[in-house]
């Protein structure tokens, strides 16, 4: 019987990464949930890699090869290509959930904010105080 890879295992750097313990990076990617610009001045966007396993619901037997998958501010990306943009900015989960709320808020709600337009440098000036 085929079985998956257990969930402790696969974020196992991440969880030591967030904590402060500082993991060495590979060129491997890893799973967990983190943060990154797509342009330099812009805001931050939600990011995650995870491993899709298809598994038999009833045995919870492996169905298929497990498949490394990436997400960039909910676009499908190569989650080789960006590990290394990735790696330096883990987040908990939570932060993740925010991040993802915001930018689906802002995207209906208030389309002039920056998390409505992350493919723009953020004006400053031009921003609503948060306050």
């Amino acid at each position: 019987m085929r079985t998956p890879t257990t969930l402790p295992d696969l974020y196992a750097w991440h969880r030591r990464a967030c904590s402060g313990m500082n993991p060495e990076i590979t060129t491997e990617p890893k799973c967990g949930w983190y943060r990154r610009r797509l342009v330099r001045g812009g805001a931050w966007v939600p990011c995650r890699i995870w491993l899709d396993q298809p598994t038999d619901p009833e045995t919870g037997e492996l169905m298929g090869d497990e498949r490394l998958r990436c997400e960039v501010a909910g676009k499908e990306r190569d989650p080789e290509e960006e590990w290394l943009r990735l790696a330096d900015h883990p987040i908990p989960k939570a932060e993740f959930d925010y991040m993802v709320a915001t930018s689906r808020w802002a995207n209906k709600h208030a389309p002039d904010e920056p998390e409505a337009n992350p493919q723009e440098k953020v004006d400053l000036l031009g921003c609503s105080l948060p306050f």
